[in-house]
């Protein structure tokens, strides 16, 4: 088992126990990632979703993947009026075939943050 980054910190400066991948057997478990970017989280849901696919596609790209490697996907949203707006981004950003996903609504631990998406990769391409 190998982990990726130690630790990552909130805007406020607070350390978060984790990594933000670990990989085994294959599988890379990436942790949950919001909008964050220089400490600020920009405003709107597709504005968040997107900053948090570019984020992912740089994590990815780390580990020689990309987001044809995603198999699994869980998204929390703060509002189920967002979801329309979530799913166009969604879309436009995750080519076919889809990777299997849940999503569901809940309260954000970051004050600001609409979203959150968690991943697992697998060293395979999805294929249809």
């Amino acid at each position: 088992m190998q982990t990726h980054g130690a630790g990552l910190t909130t805007p406020s400066g607070d350390l978060i126990p984790l990594s933000w991948a670990v990989e085994t057997d294959g599988l890379v478990f990436f942790s949950g990632q919001v909008a964050v970017n220089e400490g600020r989280i920009p405003d709107g849901i597709e504005a968040q979703t997107d900053l948090i696919f570019d984020l992912l596609e740089a994590k990815l790209a780390e580990l020689g993947l990309s987001l044809d490697h995603v198999a699994k996907a869980t998204v929390w949203l703060t509002e189920p009026t967002h979801f329309g707006r979530f799913n166009a981004v969604y879309t436009a950003r995750m080519g076919k075939p889809y990777p299997a996903r849940s999503c569901v609504v809940s309260a954000m631990v970051l004050p600001g943050a609409l979203v959150e998406i968690e991943i697992v990769a697998s060293r395979s391409r999805r294929s249809a």
